[in-house]
């Protein structure tokens, strides 16, 4: 693919945005019938080393996954995880999009290209583009994200100053001494007090960004010879040319109008009703610099009466215990607040088993408030991100019991989330591990991946614990943080775990068994 990096792997990384969870979500909120939840075709393309969708293929193990990407080094990272994970339900293909027509493909219910549109040249969009036209079932997902304008419109130039402008690197270095170089000299120039950088902080900012990100993601953000921020309107205007219609977009509250215009614009935009000028009209309010669109093939069909069935009818549970459930979400412009006896009595049921707006008004609590007004409540605790869609629950003889006692061995069910676990500790991957509850990924801290090892060996006794933690902390390069303390002595770091291995045990790992991450072994 020419002029795309491949000298240089991508930083390895999970993307939540392009879960088929939240992809059906984004159509539920806009009133569109959503793709089949179990039996599904997804492809991934641009993929990088798998992370995201050997994740989504493990918690979706009746659904199937492709995975493309040109990077030689990512496709066989992808492979060799998938091999390690028993994902027998996803493939990968190292191919330039435009090659892709020679391979045997089925129809897609979801495409997603996540952080490519932006970053490859016109001919390759029209590449994906035919792909899309050819392979996304009528009422399938597109996905697609790319830098943004007017937001990159102040940035553009740093790009300038890192490629252009910084002092020529040899001719022989690669992607990642030329990004190291490039970034080193803008961040001299904005500690010198550069006007440019004085006048448009969000460039500063990025810098900062860039730092954390490290080269590689400096070399991959924008060392690309393609490399183009665009207008929404823009995009819609050539996915629209290809049979495509605008649908949604993630976050999800950025589908509700009265969440996503700032207060002091709502006068300016209550003359607009058209979907596609609103979006514009929203990137100006916001400054926007990245979006994250989905499209659908063939006509968008907005109906209340389908958001309404989408969410009186599917199971939702929280990912969080009870008391971690918040009840006020900020959101960049506006406060969601899950206040009063119709949320206290939802998530008080929903935090313990999922379940759907008609069993919940089943109950005599929630039965005067009815079955709509419950299905509302349930979309406003999505759009907070406090309720994900989740597998109904099996009947209460059948459902999974906890086990309490401290010397209770568990295991991981799933092969593939016992490679994450390793990677985790070694550091290596993203701290994500796949749930087939939520068909999605379920974030977890080190702490966690720590205590998890801890409570699925086997072999060891609780009153062990100590010794594996001293063993661990010795063979780590890096301090484990907490909080704000970095702690790398071992017998500190045994003190501190063995209040942790408590805390997890009466928190984190109650949920990881709902959630059918963990087991009791047996």
């Amino acid at each position: 693919m020419s002029g795309y990096i491949t000298d240089v792997a991508y930083p390895r990384a999970f993307v939540p945005q392009v879960s088929p969870a939240l992809l059906r979500l984004v159509a539920a909120v806009n009133g569109h019938p959503a793709p089949p939840e179990d039996d599904f075709d997804y492809c991934d393309l641009g993929c990088a080393s798998g992370d995201t969708i050997t994740t989504f293929a493990a918690a979706n193990r009746g659904a199937r996954f492709v995975g493309v990407d040109f990077n030689a080094q990512h496709i066989a990272q992808a492979r060799e995880r998938a091999r390690r994970g028993e994902l027998e339900n996803v493939r990968f293909l190292e191919r330039d999009f435009a090659d892709l027509a020679k391979d045997d493909l089925p129809a897609f219910d979801f495409i997603v290209a996540h952080g490519l549109w932006s970053w490859v040249s016109p001919k390759k969009r029209d590449a994906i583009l035919e792909l899309v036209r050819g392979h996304l079932k009528p009422g399938g997902l597109f996905y697609v994200s790319y830098n943004a304008l007017p937001g990159w419109a102040a940035i553009e130039p740093l790009r300038r100053l890192m490629r252009e402008l910084a002092p020529a690197t040899s001719a022989k270095a690669g992607s990642l001494e030329r990004a190291r170089d490039g970034f080193a000299f803008a961040q001299r120039l904005a500690d010198s007090g550069a006007a440019y950088f004085a006048s448009h902080p969000t460039a500063k900012s990025m810098l900062a960004l860039m730092q954390k990100g490290g080269s590689a993601y400096v070399a991959h953000e924008y060392f690309h010879d393609d490399w183009e921020p665009m207008y929404f309107a823009d995009v819609a205007r050539t996915l629209t040319a290809s049979g495509l219609g605008f649908l949604g977009q993630v976050p999800l509250y950025a589908n509700v109008r009265e969440l996503a215009i700032p207060p002091s614009l709502k006068k300016v935009a209550e003359s607009v009703t058209d979907r596609v000028t609103l979006e514009g009209l929203k990137d100006f309010a916001t400054n926007e610099l990245f979006r994250s669109d989905v499209y659908v093939q063939g006509k968008v069909a907005r109906s209340v009466a389908e958001t309404r069935y989408y969410f009186e009818g599917t199971p939702f549970g929280t990912l969080a215990l009870l008391a971690q459930v918040k009840r006020d979400v900020r959101l960049p412009f506006y406060t969601l607040e899950y206040k009063g006896p119709i949320y206290d009595a939802i998530l008080a049921v929903i935090a313990e088993r999922p379940s759907t707006a008609m069993e919940l008004v089943q109950g005599s609590t929630l039965g005067w408030d009815g079955q709509m007004r419950v299905g509302d409540c349930l979309l406003n605790l999505a759009l907070g991100g406090q309720v994900v869609p989740m597998r109904p629950a099996p009947p209460l003889a059948d459902a999974p019991s906890v086990p309490t006692s401290a010397s209770t061995h568990y295991t991981l069910l799933d092969p593939y989330n016992r490679l994450v676990l390793e990677e985790a500790l070694a550091e290596t991957g993203p701290l994500v591990l796949a749930s087939p509850v939520t068909r999605d990924g379920v974030h977890i801290s080190l702490l966690d991946a720590l205590c998890i090892q801890l409570v699925t060996t086997g072999a060891l006794d609780p009153s062990g614990y100590g010794d594996a933690v001293r063993a661990y902390a010795r063979t780590r390069p890096m301090p484990l943080a907490f909080g704000d303390r970095k702690i790398k002595d071992a017998e500190e770091l045994t003190r501190i775990m063995a209040r942790e291995t408590e805390r997890f045990r009466s928190g984190s790992l109650p949920r990881l068994v709902l959630l059918g991450v963990l087991g009791a072994a047996m």
